[in-house]
């Protein structure tokens, strides 16, 4: 789970990213543990998502939509039924902006704040991620 979402692994290596954005990929059920895993090797075999957005239209027009949301997002994986537990979530919060270019498809821009990853000692930089999405809007 984590970042965009956009690696298409699924047909060749049997697994998908599940986006969530805000976050980098990651394989550890607490919330608090945040690594930056680009290439993880342990998947989740279960997982919870909520996802709560807002949309507004900036432009209308069939030759070009383009809107803007603003987006709060709670998510976590765990390996078995024994360490579920649908309360214990990473949550993020952002904006972002949607582009429908005739031309190219969808494209759009988030930049997620992850909740969880803030610490004290971490800066607020550190506890964001900016997210592009090209096609198709993440799982």
């Amino acid at each position: 789970m984590g970042n965009a979402g956009l690696t298409n692994n699924f047909g060749v290596l049997g697994y998908d990213i599940i986006a969530h954005r805000g976050y980098p990929v990651y394989q550890v059920s607490d919330p608090t543990v945040n690594p930056d895993l680009q290439r993880a090797s342990n998947f989740f075999t279960i997982f919870n998502k909520y996802t709560l957005e807002l949309r507004y239209p900036f432009v209308t027009n069939p030759s070009s939509t383009i809107f803007g949301l603003a987006f709060f997002e709670a998510a976590n994986g765990w390996y078995s039924f024994k360490q579920w537990n649908p309360f214990e979530l990473r949550r993020a919060v952002g904006v972002g902006v949607r582009f429908f270019l005739p031309m190219f498809g969808l494209l759009g821009f988030d930049y997620g704040l992850g909740l969880d990853a803030i610490t004290p000692s971490t800066r607020l930089r550190d506890a964001s991620k900016f997210t592009f999405m090209l096609g198709f809007e993440p799982e």
